[in-house]
């Protein structure tokens, strides 16, 4: 609880412009104080018992808020009685309360008053900073039993026995829902009122209660032996206090599993950032005023999601797609029937979730009794797949709105994720293992430039790809213009119609067909909101979000993107699209692109979607800055935003291809995450200490090393530095210990190593197709001729010509080359995991130690 402290003294003699000078000083720290809170003490010379003598004073200091907190004289003479030493406060209730004695060094009274300094040094995670707390329904452990044997003396053969998806649904549905509700008890959050310090536990209590009555003891006899007994137990008590935070921490670290955002989850609540009121607490900017209660805050988001949806929908004039099915011919999609032990290998596959459906049914209460539930869950789903039914019960989702950034209370800035129910997750993941397996076999298939949820495609190989492109086509001229497509509303502006219509292009059977537009139709949504629902509401387009067949949905939607211009290059991220092409001017790249953009937005009207013309950006990517000021790229008129810098796929891209703004980003991330290294190490053993050290340090490093790790090596001395230092953390040396000596003794890989090892890696995967097919266009071996060669022999990589160092610094030269210089045993494994095991063993076996 920060203040503002201002003493000050008014000579007797002052005229009136103290006061105006002191009005300024007020108002001005009044204006710029971020805790608000503001403390005036000094001799004033104005006596605050005269009326008359107080008036001016007083008027400025109750304008500002102030309260004046001396209540007795104090300046005392023989003659007189005044009240000239003064404390305001703008916060008088922080004020515990104030002293006045005579010092007997003046004739001016000594002045003490005691102000609050309640600052928690760490917040508990189980403290609430809000006083409303809503009620939930959950199921007791002492429960758990019945629920399974109430579960068993069920009887399903009504269910088993009937033919009708619709019946079979819902009264799966009832019945689970009954034996929830009844075994389900009503509680309020529990807010545990235990110490500032979460480690402390009852053992240390207890040890530091017989150490405080140690040293009464000992501060009433004042005994050797009574000072002994309370040295001694002090000492344990410090020991027993360190053992418990370490194994606080440790506890928190091997919980989380490696993975780096549950380890931020423990560690946000342990500091007291996004507590309850921040998480679940939504205040929305209505008509003028703002919504708090929170069954107004759902059903007004709710409006908003499907509202703004249809005002992009009816922008677009009415759609006739013709249905031609083709039910003649081979490798037609069908969805087939799942047995139980199908079913029970998905449920096993779905994550741990508490997150309720709308029947307040979550993945874990299945997992929990999949035993007893996968017989009629397999007869509900293949009813559904034989009748080409989903049922009503399936299309119900629960909305979730998730903040994405800017204004709290504008409802723009939130995010709805559905949550579906429980048995349709299971459907549409043997949906979507079927599909996928029909399009890898069949043609045409999904666009080989589509990065998004894709098996061996990811954001890395979706950038890396990019990086390799743009750079072979600057080697080849100037300038490359790129425009990075902004899509509003993607996934829930998706018209059904042309869905189904783009669905018959990949040889879907009539019987899959009419699933997929069950499916899609007819599906409603409420927004879920502290346990309180909105009001359902109709959603006439869209892929629902949070699904797991949506996204494989919309990629085939807008599968045929790439071909609009066939003259320009693009590659699609689910809906993130980047089109680019090269020119000798930028005049003549800016005119390509604006003819390219006026074609895909003709596409995408057709399509019934829209660009955000205000996230549409451009970018000219050359080997030196350009300095431009327009971009001279036009969509509808509208010209585009030239930018300076773009974020792809979680990776700052530059004009030169620098990766500088990128590197300082990821450096300051690792600063942050060394600090709390720095501060917890000694708490931590080694086992654990690795765990973090690879979830926190060297995941952020690892996040598309391969595009970005190709800037120069003083732009990526930083990133170096960090990791070296990170390595003295882990092994608890201080910094003028050399790192080389941690890295032998852990047997760990240095910055450079790193960096060939995704490089190589990468490389394996695209030679043994576990990458995009497209890659291979720049990683392949070199072709044999007609005489064989010893590189052919070998399975030597082909390097491509490039003209300049820029051109050259990519992973198809510098991977190929590092790749030609593995020993042919590790080139030849069979195995992704032996060959990444065995790669690493010889980058550490040949690492030569920088230690001058």
């Amino acid at each position: 609880m920060s203040f503002t402290l201002i003493c000050l003294y008014r000579p007797p003699s002052a005229k009136n412009i103290f006061y105006e000078q002191l009005q300024i000083l007020l108002k001005y720290h009044t204006i710029n104080n971020k805790s608000n809170e503001i403390i005036v003490m000094g001799d004033f010379n104005v006596n605050w018992d005269c009326e008359k003598d107080r008036k001016t004073l007083k008027d400025i200091m109750e304008t500002l808020n102030f309260t004046q907190l001396i209540e007795q004289p104090t300046r005392i003479t023989r003659h007189s009685k005044t009240k000239i030493d003064l404390v305001f406060s703008n916060k008088p209730k922080r004020i515990i309360k104030s002293y006045n004695f005579i010092s007997g060094i003046s004739d001016h009274n000594f002045i003490l008053f005691s102000r609050k300094l309640i600052k928690s040094r760490v917040k508990n995670h189980f403290q609430s900073s809000s006083n409303r707390r809503s009620f939930y329904e959950f199921i007791p452990r002492s429960q758990r039993q019945n629920v399974a044997e109430a579960l068993a003396s069920v009887n399903w053969e009504p269910l088993l026995c009937s033919d009708d998806p619709q019946f079979c649904s819902s009264h799966f549905t009832d019945i689970v829902k009954d034996v929830i509700s009844t075994y389900s008890i009503r509680g309020r959050q529990k807010i545990k009122t235990t110490s500032n310090l979460p480690w402390l536990n009852k053992e240390c209590k207890n040890l530091m209660k017989t150490r405080d009555q140690l040293l009464k003891q000992f501060l009433k006899t004042g005994l050797t032996l009574d000072r002994q007994r309370f040295t001694s137990m002090r000492n344990k008590v410090t020991r027993s206090l360190r053992q418990a935070k370490a194994n606080f921490f440790i506890n928190i670290i091997e919980r989380a599993k490696g993975n780096g955002k549950l380890i931020w989850q423990h560690l946000n609540k342990l500091l007291g950032r996004h507590s309850n009121k921040s998480k679940n607490t939504i205040e929305l900017y209505v008509n003028n005023s703002i919504v708090r209660e929170p069954l107004s805050i759902a059903s007004n988001l709710n409006t908003f999601f499907i509202s703004s949806v249809k005002e992009i929908s009816q922008r677009f004039d009415s759609v006739v797609c013709s249905d031609n099915v083709n039910d003649v011919g081979q490798n037609l999609f069908t969805i087939t029937h799942i047995s139980d032990t199908e079913v029970a290998k998905l449920i096993t596959g779905l994550k741990q979730s508490k997150a309720l459906d709308v029947y307040g049914i979550n993945t874990n209460f299945l997992k929990e009794h999949m035993d007893l539930l996968v017989r009629p869950t397999t007869h509900v789903l293949n009813m559904s797949f034989k009748h080409s039914i989903v049922p009503t019960d399936w299309k119900i989702a629960a909305v979730t709105p998730i903040f994405k950034a800017g204004v709290k209370t504008d409802m723009s800035n939130y995010r709805p994720i559905s949550i579906l129910p429980v048995v349709s997750k299971i459907a549409e993941k043997w949906v979507v293992k079927l599909l996928t397996a029909h399009l890898e076999k069949s043609q045409p298939s999904l666009h080989p430039l589509q990065f998004g949820f894709r098996a061996h495609h990811s954001t890395d190989t979706a950038l890396c790809m990019l990086v390799e492109n743009l750079k072979s086509l600057l080697d080849k001229s100037p300038c490359v213009g790129a425009v990075f497509l902004d899509l509003k509303k993607a996934f829930d502006s998706v018209n059904h119609q042309i869905l189904l219509s783009r669905l018959t292009q990949f040889n879907i059977s009539s019987q899959a067909l009419q699933w997929f537009a069950s499916y899609l139709s007819h599906r409603k949504q409420c927004v879920v909101l502290d346990g309180v629902k909105s009001p359902y509401l109709d959603c006439d387009t869209g892929v629902p979000q949070g699904s797991v067949l949506g996204p494989l949905l919309f990629s085939l939607f807008i599968n045929n993107l790439p071909e609009v211009c066939p003259n320009i290059f693009a590659q699609m991220y689910a809906d993130d699209a980047v089109i680019y092409t090269q020119a000798n001017s930028v005049q003549q790249v800016a005119k390509d692109l604006t003819a390219a953009l006026a074609l895909m937005n003709s596409w995408l009207e057709d399509s019934c979607l829209m660009l955000n013309t205000s996230k549409t950006v451009c970018m000219y990517f050359s080997k030196r800055p350009l300095n431009l000021k327009q971009s001279n790229i036009f969509l509808d008129g509208v010209e585009l935003d030239l930018a300076p810098e773009f974020k792809y796929l979680g990776v700052i891209l530059d004009p030169t291809l620098s990766f500088k703004s990128h590197i300082n980003k990821v450096s300051q991330v690792l600063k942050f995450n060394n600090r709390n290294f720095n501060h917890i190490r000694n708490n931590l053993n080694m086992k654990v200490a690795k765990t973090y050290f690879y979830s926190m340090i060297i995941s952020h490093m690892d996040y598309c090393l391969t595009s970005w790790s190709l800037a120069c090596p003083t732009t990526l001395k930083t990133i170096e530095n960090i990791y070296k230092r990170s390595l003295k953390l882990l092994d608890k040396k201080p910094t003028s210990h050399h790192h080389c000596h941690v890295l032998k003794k852990h047997k760990l890989l240095n910055f450079n190593n790193l960096m060939k090892l995704k490089r190589v890696c990468l490389i394996y995967k695209v030679l043994h197709s576990l990458a995009p097919p497209p890659l291979k266009q720049f990683i392949r071996h070199k072709e044999s001729s007609d005489r064989t060669t010893r590189a052919t022999t070998r399975g030597d990589l082909f390097i491509p010509h490039r003209r300049t160092a820029f051109g050259q610094n990519v992973l198809s030269v510098q991977g190929g080359h590092l790749w030609n210089s593995l020993p042919q045993p590790i080139r030849e494994c069979s195995t992704f995991n032996l060959f990444k095991a065995k790669l690493k063993n010889w980058l550490w076996t040949n690492q030569v130690c920088d230690h001058v």
